[in-house]
């Protein structure tokens, strides 16, 4: 009888100690989703930074210039909204004083940064055309710094939404939904926007 108890409390202490292991792996999963958001929260306010530039820099049309300049304000103005607005940080999902809802704020900050995606691409056209405004000595390193940013912010979103998506996967294993190993976090959301390059 005695061995009977020894094992059934070993096989209790085992399940505990698997689940543990499972709930740290969970919590571990969130905490990178969330160091990837700062990364790309970073990465959208360089490239905003960057277009800025280029539209100040002299070389560009001034209806180009006004339209990018515009665009890239109302991005870096959406950057306090957060990335994404699921909670995961900790931010209500309401605005006390004003009653906007953060996820309409996230939700903007996807289609401004697209907008601003879809202006750059418009202005700098072919790639016959940013040959020309790179060889401008006015635009050269701002349409450089512009491409670095872009293209590192390309890096971050994927990367992100890579960590979403593992989480996402192991949050809809039973054992974790039955056992609450999550606890209250919330689920996370991928950042959705249009980030393609012009094309070379």
């Amino acid at each position: 009888m005695t061995e009977w108890v020894l094992l059934g409390v070993l096989l209790v202490v085992l399940l505990g100690v698997a689940l543990l292991r499972l709930a740290a792996r969970v919590d571990r999963l969130h905490r990178t989703v969330l160091r990837s958001r700062v990364t790309l929260d970073a990465q959208l306010a360089r490239r905003a930074a960057a277009a800025s530039e280029l539209a100040a820099c002299g070389a560009l049309d001034p209806a180009e210039a006004l339209a990018v300049t515009d665009v890239a304000l109302r991005a870096a103005d959406a950057a306090p909204g957060g990335v994404v607005a699921d909670g995961l940080e900790g931010f209500p999902e309401a605005d006390v004083l004003t009653g906007a809802d953060a996820r309409d704020a996230a939700a903007d900050r996807g289609l401004v940064e697209s907008e601003l995606s879809r202006t750059l691409r418009a202005v700098l056209g072919e790639p016959a055309d940013r040959a020309e405004l790179a060889a401008d000595p006015r635009a050269a390193d701002p349409l450089e710094r512009l491409e670095h940013a872009w293209y590192r912010l390309q890096l971050a979103r994927r990367f992100h939404n890579a960590h979403v998506e593992q989480v996402r996967r192991l949050r809809t294993d039973p054992v974790v939904r039955v056992f609450h190993l999550a606890g209250r976090a919330p689920l996370p959301e991928p950042f959705d926007m249009d980030d393609v390059l012009p094309q070379r």
